[in-house]
């Protein structure tokens, strides 16, 4: 015989209705499946947007300080012209 309380968040006591023990709450999970795509979506909006920072803070080091960490004007500048949004 298959326990009625195995598939419930609530069980019932004295005319009241409490949680099962460590189950959680019906709106707390539909809030948290419901707020992962946005969750995603501002995580790639960030990222693209530290990308743009990125390469702006490169194009204004000078040649000087390109030779010295190894990257030409010529890579900082294809790098820069890429739109903000492709890594």
């Amino acid at each position: 015989m298959e326990d009625p309380m195995r598939h419930t968040d609530v069980t019932r006591s004295s005319g009241t209705f409490t949680a099962a023990p460590g189950a959680v709450p019906a709106a707390d999970r539909v809030a948290r499946v419901a707020s992962r795509p946005l969750w995603r979506v501002l995580d790639l909006l960030f990222s693209a947007l530290e990308r743009r920072k990125q390469r702006q803070a490169l194009m204004c080091l000078d040649d000087h300080l390109l030779k010295d960490i190894g990257v030409s004007r010529a890579e900082v500048e294809r790098e820069a012209s890429k739109p903000f949004w492709r890594g």
